[in-house]
Parts: structure tokens; C-alpha cells; sequence
């Protein structure tokens, strides 16, 4: 798997997320990614290109999902041949 970005969530990413792809494989404008950990459990999140290879995660859906991984180390993969859906690592940590 190709790593898109990875960050350590703190609470002014609940609002937004400003990342970088260092893949190159996020398409440019305003996008849906549908998104899983592990399979079992589905995100949608809304993703802009903001400018050359920013891109930025925000809405409604987005702030759901961090709120309760504030502190967590977040790594974001490239979507793999044949997949419709990206993949992320979530390593949650202690306060």
C-alpha cells in the first residue's frame, strides 16, 4: 500500500485536515473518499484539492471520526488496484 499522509490527530483536526499526497493519486477538486480501517466499518469524507498537492478532509462525517481519536497516529494509503475505497491505520495512543 502506497501512504498518501500520516499525523498525529490533535483537536484543531476535527475541524479540518490539511495533508499533503505524497503519492499523487488524490484526484483534483472536490471528492467523496469512501474509506475503511478494517473493513468493517465505512467512512465517507469529503476531500478538496486546495492548491498543488494540498488536499484537505473536512464535513460533518470527518469531525465524527476524529473527535474520539484526538491523539492518535493516522496514516492515510492510496487506493490499491481494482479497490473503490482507500485504507487508513489508526494507532490510537494515551493522553
Amino acid at each position: 500500500m502506497e501512504q498518501i499522509d500520516a499525523v498525529n490527530l490533535v483537536a484543531n483536526h476535527v475541524h479540518r485536515w490539511r495533508l499533503r499526497d505524497r503519492s499523487g493519486t488524490l484526484p483534483a477538486g472536490r471528492i467523496v473518499l469512501r474509506v475503511t480501517e478494517d473493513e468493517k466499518q465505512w467512512w465517507r469524507f469529503e476531500c478538496c484539492q486546495i492548491e498543488g498537492g494540498m488536499h484537505c478532509f473536512s464535513g460533518s462525517a470527518w469531525s465524527d471520526f476524529v473527535g474520539p481519536r484526538v491523539h492518535a497516529r493516522l496514516t492515510l494509503y492510496a487506493q490499491q488496484d481494482g479497490e473503490n475505497f482507500h485504507r487508513m491505520k489508526v494507532i490510537m495512543r494515551r493522553n
